[in-house]
């Protein structure tokens, strides 16, 4: 089951907040919220309708609905308020149900139980909303979200299922290939969750791998061992190494491990672009990936787009940047302003005429605000604000944006006082239209008076949305 059979049948819709894991309230009906147009359900099922089963079986997942309702007759059973009725759904075979649900997973998130030295979650400052301290570790997830998972939790029957359906692509934590580290690193399963990555791979399945580099651990020698083994026996179809992400906390939950610096982030990007180079040779491909983070830390160039060869771990951070300045640089181009950042040279310089933005700034995080920088320079817009916050709510290691709480924006807003009103933020900030820590937009304009726009991650996006401002703000 490949991600191109999920067109019409709701994949990464809104929702993003069901995290209840398994052990808790057990199997709870699916709630349609949205019947897509041309749906062959149209006329029978209506939004807020509770699916309960599909002929005659209780369906555990979103996996479950798609594979049931693929056939040209489908029996529905649906609860409406206090009614319980059924609809008789005819169409052709492997045409989809077009339904859209609340939730993708009805049984419960299957939830992480090794013991990771470097578990982000474990280093989670308290007081912050529940779901956000529960450990998905469910490869139903992992295809829908392109979540990674560790293989260690698995039992056999689902292993099975990931095989009978052919779910692709997967996204797996690897760490490392060698058993005994993998095992100091996480714990209890982590052999186990290695042989069911051979089976995976054996069995064909695309299966993307990361690799958290933790300096003195699985970095150097072990790093290399595992590039080796992922090009001679682990043939996946990306693997990125991301380093270690360490909070406030760090020190007492995750003790002995350090972060990285500018001469660990070169030594890991030298291993990276050596073994780009076998892969080349070997595979026509370059395999290996390094995030964005890296590149920051060790102050060298982003590589080229075509290097990222599609950007497969985009979501991982792993190229982001590079697509952000492609992005900004095209829609400079196509908005008359030629030049811009280029992926090879050009970086930083001023080409073009180049416009004021009147009253609007950007608000990011310490990550993101030399790429910014970089995208702005030669795309046509200058005088515009830009404003870092620092991450307080995480603090140690922790810089980019996404992670940054609404209490972080209100400190940078009260200390830095910009003088443009309205600030463009990364819409990632923002889960179901709330920060991290809950507070809201309404809560930062009302305690500051600074209106935040949210805008998608993408340098064509913060172009137009400049734009559209200096046109409002003229």
């Amino acid at each position: 089951m490949a991600h191109d059979q999920l067109e019409g049948c709701g994949r990464k819709n809104a929702w993003r907040g069901f995290l209840r894991g398994r052990g808790g309230p057990g199997w709870r009906p699916p709630r349609v919220v949205e019947i897509r147009e041309g749906s062959p359900c149209g006329g029978m099922v209506r939004e807020g309708d509770l699916l309960l089963e599909i002929d005659g079986r209780r369906p555990r997942d979103i996996l479950d609905v798609m594979r049931w309702g693929d056939g040209p007759s489908t029996r529905l059973r649906l609860q409406r308020g206090e009614r319980v009725l059924v609809a008789e759904v005819r169409k052709e075979e492997g045409r989809p149900l077009g339904l859209v649900f609340d939730e993708p997973v009805f049984d419960g998130v299957i939830t992480c139980r090794s013991r990771c030295l470097f578990c982000f979650v474990d280093q989670m400052p308290p007081g912050l909303r529940p779901s956000l301290y529960l450990k998905d570790d469910d490869y139903r997830l992992s295809f829908w979200y392109g979540n990674f998972i560790t293989l260690n939790n698995l039992d056999a029957a689902e292993v099975r299922r990931i095989l009978s359906l052919r779910l692709s692509p997967l996204y797996v934590s690897l760490h490392t290939t060698d058993p005994g580290l993998r095992s100091r690193l996480m714990g209890k399963g982590a052999e186990r969750g290695l042989r069911t990555l051979r089976t995976l791979l054996d069995a064909g399945l695309e299966v993307h791998l990361q690799v958290v580099c933790c300096p003195g651990f699985n970095d150097g020698l072990a790093l290399r061992r595992t590039f080796e083994d992922v090009l001679r026996a682990y043939r996946a179809a990306s693997l990125g190494v991301v380093p270690v992400g360490l909070t406030r906390l760090a020190a007492k939950k995750t003790p002995g491990v350090r972060p990285h610096h500018a001469g660990t982030a070169s030594a890991v990007l030298e291993l990276v672009e050596e073994y780009q180079d076998k892969a080349l040779g070997l595979l026509g491909r370059r395999l290996f990936h390094a995030s964005d983070e890296f590149y920051l830390l060790a102050e060298r160039e982003f590589p080229p787009a075509e290097d990222y060869e599609g950007f497969p771990q985009l979501e991982n951070g792993v190229g982001m940047a590079r697509k952000f300045l492609e992005e900004a640089a095209a829609r400079a181009g196509a908005a008359g302003h030629p030049g811009g950042p280029s992926s090879r040279e050009g970086e930083g310089k001023k080409q073009g005429a180049a416009r004021g933005v009147k009253g609007v700034g950007i608000l990011t995080g310490e990550a993101g605000e030399p790429v910014l920088r970089r995208a702005l320079s030669g795309t046509g817009v200058k005088g515009v604000e830009t404003v870092t916050a620092k991450n307080e709510l995480f603090g140690g290691t922790v810089t980019v944006a996404s992670l940054l709480g609404g209490g972080d924006l209100l400190r940078t807003l009260r200390d830095r006082a910009p003088s443009s009103r309205d600030l463009l933020i990364p819409e990632t900030l923002l889960r179901e239209g709330r920060f991290l820590d809950d507070l809201t937009l309404e809560d930062i304009f009302r305690r500051t008076g600074y209106r935040l726009r949210p805008v998608r991650v993408e340098g064509a996006a913060l172009l137009a949305a400049l734009r559209s401002e200096r046109h409002e703000g003229a």
